[in-house]
């Protein structure tokens, strides 16, 4: 059938009609889906937007807290703030008693502190640690995505105090190693064998003690050690012994000009010692102990004529410096080293024993040029030599000061030159003031001793740094001239100003004490004392003393001490050299009343 334009014009009519609905129905059918994708976008916008929320306030809880399922010795430290977390720590360690260990020893269990071994467990920093756990670091922000775990303590260790305490543990748990070494049996020469010792090894502690910390456990186990090697080896003293040998293989020999001593094999064993100087490997033995000298200068000690030193005598006012003169003696040094070479080779045995010259520590020379070649002053004051614990008192400070050097500048302390008054230091019971009288106290008697040398002092024109008056007025000491002197309180001082050295001499016997001042000053000095004033009357009497007892006096004795009216006196001193004066000093004196004292002895 044949169609015509008709035909033709219609169908294709139909067709763009068809066409143009499509695009329509198209459109209807993607309004819908992009409606759907919106939905879907708008809700997961939601579900991020809570998430973000959510993971934000999550972080939030959780800023400056312990995150989620972070534990410490199985303890929860989970949303603890700093404080908190810290007590918590702190609490660990004191429940878990981390603060201590327990080492075995040879003696059973040492305790130690942490801090003992160097070891000290960081709270804060532990708290942080924490605070830090399970966390990310983000651009800065530690943020939490739901890691956990268990931390360990943070430990700080000190290499010293470690080491300190290893030198305290060393005696309980090491054992030293033994050097092997030649005896000497006899005239026969046996080897002892080496041993190994054992030393604490201080960095293997140090780990033990960190491991065991990390799982919040106080350590208690032994100490681990490490071998500590002889230094001298038994193969070694076995080759040596071959060598010692021929040390007594046959006698030795020593000659002093026509003199000669043979030492026998038997002799010389008992002189010999095994040698552990840095030479050993050469010398096995050796004769240079304090044995063999003591031997050698009994052999030999026709040959000692020792040094003379110089001494500085003072006879009335004149002072005396005796001659030095070098002595000679055996040069031991010498003779040891010639006996140990000559002993260790075989052959001809002979040693010549050498002589050295011994020079004097004081030379006349080193005397006189020090200026002791003049007298400076010389007092005497007089005691009762009855008195023993008294009179023993002034020697003993006289020994004590006798030959005392004052270098120019220097200033003289008596009671640190005599030191404490005790018995062990040889002062004895004697009369004290004490409380205005006299009683029994150790030392009594050194104040007659202080006078005698502020007196040389005085006279030597010399500066008085320090000096006390007694308590009370003594009419036997030089008027305004005494001094008292209390370890720890009052002290006697005075100051070499002089260009030279000044030499205390001190003796004392015989009921007299001197104190001597060697070496010239080139001073005279006058002074005037003025009359006593001031006068204080005392408010005792003969007929109305105070009355004390005494326990050193038998019962039924009673005794009477006179009093004094209390009084001032003043001393003035010109010291004057080449005529010209070097200065004026002034000393005043104030003394108490002294009561009559009645004493009535309770001895039984």
């Amino acid at each position: 059938m044949t169609h015509g334009p008709d035909t033709a014009a219609t169908s294709g009519s139909d067709g763009a009609a068809q066409r143009r609905r499509r695009p329509a129905q198209a459109a209807r059918g993607g309004g819908i889906a992009a409606g759907s994708g919106l939905r879907r976008l708008r809700a997961a916008l939601i579900v991020l937007a809570v998430a973000v929320v959510s993971f934000c306030a999550l972080q939030g809880y959780l800023y400056g807290r312990v995150a989620f399922g972070v534990t410490a010795g199985g303890r929860s430290l989970s949303g603890d703030g700093p404080a908190a977390a810290r007590a918590a720590v702190a609490g660990l360690l004191a429940r878990n008693g981390l603060g201590t260990v327990l080492l075995e020893t040879r003696q059973g269990p040492v305790r130690f502190t942490l801090a003992d071994l160097g070891l000290r467990v960081d709270v804060p920093a532990t708290a942080r640690r924490a605070a830090q756990a399970g966390r990310v670091d983000l651009l800065g922000l530690h943020l939490w995505f739901g890691g956990h775990g268990s931390i360990a303590p943070v430990v700080h260790a000190n290499a010293a105090a470690l080491a300190a305490a290893v030198q305290r543990l060393a005696p309980y748990v090491e054992t030293a190693p033994r050097d092997a070494r030649l005896v000497l049996v006899g005239t026969s020469i046996a080897v002892r064998p080496a041993a190994t010792g054992s030393a604490i090894d201080a960095a293997a502690l140090r780990v033990r003690l960190t491991q065991t910390l990390s799982s919040w456990r106080r350590y208690e186990g032994s100490v681990p050690l490490t071998a500590s090697q002889p230094a001298v080896t038994t193969a070694a003293v076995q080759d040596a012994a071959q060598q010692a040998a021929t040390y007594l293989s046959s006698p030795l020999r020593l000659r002093f000009r026509s003199r000669e001593i043979d030492l026998s094999p038997a002799t010389m064993a008992a002189l010999l010692t095994v040698n552990t100087g840095p030479d050993a490997d050469t010398d096995p033995l050796t004769f240079d102990n304090s044995k063999a000298r003591a031997a050698l200068h009994r052999m030999f000690a026709f040959t000692d004529h020792p040094a003379v030193n110089a001494h500085v005598l003072v006879k009335g006012r004149k002072v005396l410096i005796t001659q030095s003169s070098a002595g000679f003696g055996l040069d031991m040094p010498t003779l040891l080293s010639d006996m140990d070479a000559v002993a260790s080779q075989p052959g001809l045995r002979e040693v010549v024993v050498p002589l050295t010259t011994l020079e004097p520590s004081t030379t006349t020379d080193e005397l006189t040029s020090l200026g002791l070649d003049g007298l400076g002053s010389q007092f005497t004051t007089y005691y009762d030599q009855t008195n023993k614990p008294r009179a023993q008192n002034i020697m003993q400070a006289a020994r004590l000061c006798d030959g005392t050097v004052i270098k120019p500048g220097e200033v003289f302390s008596l009671n640190q030159t005599l030191g404490p008054r005790t018995l062990n230091r040889g002062f004895d019971y004697a009369p004290v003031i004490q409380d205005g009288v006299l009683r029994l106290g150790v030392g009594g008697g050194l104040c007659q001793f202080a006078t005698t040398l502020f007196n040389a002092a005085f006279f030597a024109g010399l500066p008085i740094v320090e000096r006390h008056p007694h308590d009370f007025w003594i009419d036997h000491y030089p008027i305004g001239r005494d001094a008292q002197v209390a370890y720890g309180s009052q002290d006697l001082r005075f100051r070499n100003d002089t260009s030279h050295t000044l030499l205390l001499r001190c003796w004392a016997g015989g009921g007299q004490v001197t104190v001597v001042l060697v070496g010239s000053t080139g001073r005279t000095v006058t002074f005037t004392t003025s009359p006593f004033y001031d006068m204080v009357p005392t408010h005792t009497s003969r007929q109305h003393p105070r009355v004390i007892t005494d326990d050193t006096l038998p019962r039924g004795i009673v005794t009477y001490e006179q009093g004094f009216d209390g009084r001032s006196v003043k001393v003035v001193r010109t010291v004057r050299q080449n005529g010209r004066v070097l200065f004026v000093d002034t000393f005043v004196s104030t003394y108490a009343p002294k009561d009559w004292i009645e004493r009535i002895g309770t001895k039984e």
